[in-house]
């Protein structure tokens, strides 16, 4: 293409790809950016580069952290001059800038870390089952699951914490003994990033995958036993996400949807596991909190851990009743025989 002045001008006058192509139709994209570059050195004028330099100090200037803008819509920068007289009667020049930029923020689609949302409300298909005639009363006793995941940084993948398979086996036992009650002994979610110890970069990201598993958990064992009563013991893990919310968020503390007073507070594990939509009962409180199954043998979750397999001899000492608890990750069983009026 041969160059004049209307052209050379028509060139230098595009701000953007669009005038380019608007402009120069026949032309491809890279020479036109090439010969720009060219007329402006030629000219003495600015370059692309000078140019997001100066914005960049601009927006520096006006305290706009760089990091926090996802594009810059639009710039429009001004220069003039003004003359005027001092108190000698001499001409004095003054160079005036202004500039006027539309930026939009990153934050604009939401965090780029999602928050904690509810879990997807699942639609429970219940199997066909059908009532044993039992005289006695069963109950399905699950202990901790610490439904949790460790996230692969570099490839996205998610391990978990918890055990699949004893989970899936346990489902088949609820099924088969169509239990009165099943009791889940707590720590039902592991949430590692709340825990109080060193955090790895794995357990960023990954809140919201156990809680969509949990509700899953749930709702496979109401559809397994449909006319089961559920309850959930709060245990310690549970217990994570209240007390970080407490120490470093307390003013969100017991949050409650708009004009339900009687709901769950909207960042509490009932409230984002749907355990009202699913009939679990939740009994909070740890470690204060206890199911009792009949009038002679409770569940807790559990607060003590002794080595050696000597935890169920302090916790029967403690309680003074047949107990059955969680905690420890570990099978242990302990006798005593106690003296009662009755």
């Amino acid at each position: 293409m041969e160059w004049n002045d209307h052209t050379r001008k028509l060139l230098l006058s595009c701000k953007t790809d669009e005038d380019l192509k608007k402009n120069f139709p026949t032309e491809k994209l890279s020479n036109l950016k090439r010969r720009r570059r060219e007329f402006r050195r030629d000219d003495g004028l600015p370059s692309d580069a000078d140019s997001i330099g100066r914005l960049a100090r601009l927006l520096e200037d006006a305290d706009i952290p760089l990091d926090e803008i996802k594009s810059v819509k639009k710039v429009r920068l001004n220069e003039w001059q003004m003359a005027h007289k001092d108190d000698n009667g001499d001409a004095v020049v003054t160079d005036l800038k202004s500039a006027q930029i539309v930026i939009e923020p990153r934050w604009i689609d939401g965090p780029e870390w999602p928050v904690v949302q509810p879990a997807k409300p699942t639609v429970i298909k219940s199997a066909k089952v059908q009532k044993k005639n039992l005289t006695t009363k069963t109950a399905v006793v699950l202990p901790d699951p610490q439904i949790g995941y460790r996230r692969d940084i570099l490839r996205e993948d998610y391990d978990p914490f918890h055990d699949e398979l004893a989970m899936d086996v346990a489902l088949q036992v609820v099924k088969e003994t169509q239990p009165d009650v099943i009791v889940n002994l707590g720590d039902l979610v592991d949430l590692p990033e709340f825990s109080r110890h060193p955090q790895e970069p794995g357990f960023a990201r990954t809140t919201q995958r156990s809680i969509d598993r949990a509700h899953e958990w749930l709702a496979q064992q109401r559809a397994s036993s449909p006319e089961a009563q559920i309850v959930l013991l709060e245990g310690n893990h549970d217990r994570r996400l209240e007390k970080a919310i407490v120490q470093n968020a307390q003013s969100a503390f017991g949050l409650q949807r708009a004009n339900v007073p009687e709901s769950w507070p909207v960042l509490s594990l009932p409230f984002l596991l749907r355990m009202d939509e699913l009939g679990v009962e939740y009994i909070e409180g740890y470690p204060a909190n206890i199911f009792w199954i009949n009038d002679n043998l409770a569940c807790i979750h559990g607060h003590k851990s002794r080595s050696g397999g000597s935890t169920a001899a302090a916790v029967v000492g403690d309680e003074r009743s047949s107990i059955i608890f969680g905690h420890i990750h570990r099978i242990e069983l302990q006798h005593q025989t106690r003296r009662i009026r009755s």
